[in-house]
């Protein structure tokens, strides 16, 4: 079995596996976080974003070579140079495998589905699509927030010519110049692109069985992350891969994470694990909350850059308890995206992924998630953009949450300009995959404070541990930076200790691990089946020789009875069983007198060495062989004794 790692980070996981003649995609995770190197989006013009001084080339040699235009469409502050152009993209790794021999793409859930379009429409990508239903709409509503908040934005005509190879070679240690892939970005996908994607997705439930071409059997198992996210069993008759992206052990909404069937498998591929492994999700939350209210009560406004899914459904939940047990019950929380409406009707309406909790809620029948009640007195309002009826409800000091968490595109832009002049407003960060200083860099010099709480329910390194002692796989395969090195602490929070053969791997690195590839399962034809006469060689235990004619067909293998013309070959007696060494040396000594026997070789293969030599028996598992014997007498001796101590069928 070959894995390939087409992913950038290892949470932003896209692997590709090949076993028993099928290939497999898991995941094709965008990079989300390359927005961070491009200038903020408004929708209208921004002094303060226009007036960033442009970045000037340290090299005389390419500054005098550089065309003005190109040198121009970089600006720098606060030691961040920033890209002016409309953001590109960074795609998984897609020189190591031809995506379009992919048979099939497996999705875990909707934020490392991100990148399907891209494989579709540039790639060739014709396989098969599987997800289950939260899964496909929450990934086509978070496919169409990003595109709408990118294409919403002036046009620029000047798109991909900062991608000057002497002009990258200049910029500074540790921003883009990390990014030396950076010729590959695309442009974001349309609208379009987006529909011809999703209509491809194959829509599965939890514990469904998938049967791929008759080769490998697959099964989406919950994985307690978000709303249908799951973790995928691959089965064929002899091997058991598993694969674990981005699950959580934590008692939130969705369904609780299947650990049963993830155990003993031959191979368990592991990524998606917190990107904020020191950051307790509970503890986090409660900070979130004490900010908010201090910033509320000063008169200040909150403003949360995030997700229209995922975490988004418990911030809302514990929002609205604790602002009434803090005395703030009047402050409006505004929900501003153009999958809003969608997104908050849609959490209610998938009951049958989320928790038991919420789950007998439904059936009361009640609404399973609080934010209901909260539409409904007109303190969480909802709203598609920030342009139509939000002027007439807008009231301060307020709570909102829009995107993008990324602060380069969405309404979030508008926000942090409006409010960013007053110390007495806040900005609160809680996803873990964008870093925030370098999210804020471009609104420097900001007075409105700044927090970082990250809510990250997926798996730590130490809760990773212990699951993976308790699923026991024969070995194991995640991200070298997940593996322990010199480079960090073998302390548990830091990083796996796994007690198994392991592999690592990074972008555009592959590793081939041996799978037991010697049994092939065989269908008996009813016709020959029933000319059958098993011989019982022990109680339960029957064999007997088959001969027939074996067909494969579409990956399936049956064998039936020969032709009538067909004449077959003459067949003995064939010998079944195990012979053992300790009864055959007994009947030597007590049927034929011989004692001189010496016994050699190792626990698969011993050497008989008879009368100092006369004979020797070569016994293994696969055979027996008689060898060096010239007395006749003694061959047959041996022989008739091999006979007798073996099945005859």
């Amino acid at each position: 079995m070959e894995v390939f790692c087409l992913g950038n980070k290892p949470w932003q996981p896209c692997y590709v596996m090949r076993m028993n003649h099928t290939t497999i995609m898991l995941d094709c995770s965008l990079d989300l976080p390359v927005l961070l190197n491009f200038l903020p989006l408004p929708l209208v013009y921004s002094p303060k974003l226009s007036g960033l001084p442009r970045w000037q080339c340290k090299d005389p040699s390419i500054a005098v070579d550089l065309p003005e235009d190109i040198a121009r469409l970089f600006r720098e502050n606060v030691g961040h140079v920033f890209i002016e152009s409309l953001p590109l993209f960074r795609l998984p790794e897609t020189g190591l495998v031809d995506l379009s021999t992919v048979d099939a793409l497996l999705l875990s859930n909707c934020f490392s589905a991100l990148a399907l379009p891209f494989l579709i429409e540039k790639y060739g990508f014709s396989g098969k699509i599987f997800a289950t239903k939260p899964t496909v709409t929450f990934t086509k509503q978070l496919m169409e927030e990003l595109s709408h908040y990118i294409y919403r934005a002036p046009p620029t005509d000047h798109s991909a010519q900062w991608k000057n190879d002497s002009l990258w070679s200049s910029l500074p240690d540790g921003t883009l110049k990390e990014s030396s892939d950076f010729h590959n970005w695309k442009e974001l996908y349309t609208m379009e692109g987006i529909q011809k994607a999703i209509s491809r997705i194959q829509p599965i439930s939890y514990s469904e069985t998938i049967d791929l071409f008759h080769h490998v059997k697959v099964t989406a198992l919950s994985s307690g992350f978000c709303l249908g996210s799951c973790n995928w069993i691959i089965e064929t008759e002899y091997n058991k891969v598993a694969y674990i992206s981005s699950s959580s052990t934590f008692t939130t909404h969705p369904c609780p994470m299947e650990r049963a069937r993830l155990k003993s498998a031959d191979i368990l591929i592991m990524s998606g694990l917190t990107n904020a492994p020191s950051a307790n999700p509970d503890t986090m939350l409660a900070e979130l909350c004490t900010r908010m209210a201090q910033t509320l009560k000063n008169g200040g406004n909150v403003l949360i850059p995030c997700y229209p899914t995922g975490v988004l459904y418990d911030l809302l939940e514990c929002l609205k308890a604790y602002l009434d047990s803090a005395n703030l019950s009047n402050v409006p929380v505004y929900f501003i995206s153009p999958v809003a409406k969608s997104s908050l009707s849609f959490s209610n309406i998938f009951a049958e992924w989320l928790c038991d909790a919420k789950k007998t809620k439904v059936y009361l029948p009640e609404q399973p998630f609080p934010h209901a009640e909260f539409i409904k007195s007109g303190r969480l309002r909802h709203f598609p953009n920030i342009h139509g009826d939000l002027g007439s409800v807008y009231q301060t000091p307020c709570v909102v949450f829009t995107g993008h968490p990324s602060l380069r595109c969405g309404d979030s832009v508008h926000f942090m300009e409006a409010w960013g002049g007053s110390s007495k407003n806040a900005v609160i960060f809680t996803e873990p995959d964008f870093e925030y200083l370098h999210a804020l860099a471009p609104y420097q010099p900001l007075h409105m404070k700044a927090y970082y709480f990250p809510i990250d329910p997926r798996l730590n390194f130490f809760v990773a541990n212990k699951l993976l002692n308790e699923f026991a796989p024969r070995c194991l395969v995640t991200a070298d930076s997940y593996l322990p090195s010199a480079a960090h602490s073998q302390k548990e929070n830091v990083c796996l200790q796994p007690e198994m053969q392991y592999y690592g791997l990074t972008r555009g690195r592959a590793v081939t691990i041996p799978l037991d590839g010697k049994f092939q399962k065989i269908m008996l034809d009813p016709e020959l089946a029933s000319k059958l006469l098993p011989q019982e060689i022990f109680p339960g235990v029957s064999v007997t020789s088959v001969l027939g004619l074996l067909s494969s067909r579409n990956n399936q293998h049956t064998l039936a009875p020969l032709p009538p013309h067909h004449r077959p070959h003459t067949v003995g007696k064939l010998l079944w069983g195990e012979l053992s060494i300790e009864a055959f040396v007994q009947a030597l000594r007590d049927q034929h007198g011989i004692v001189d026997v010496v016994i050699e070789g190792t626990e698969e293969a011993k050497t008989l060495n008879i009368l100092g030599g006369k004979a020797t028996v070569l016994i293994s598992p696969e055979k027996t062989t008689i060898r060096d014997c010239a007395d006749d007498k003694l061959r047959a001796i041996l022989r008739d004794l091999v006979f007798r101590l073996l099945v005859q069928v």
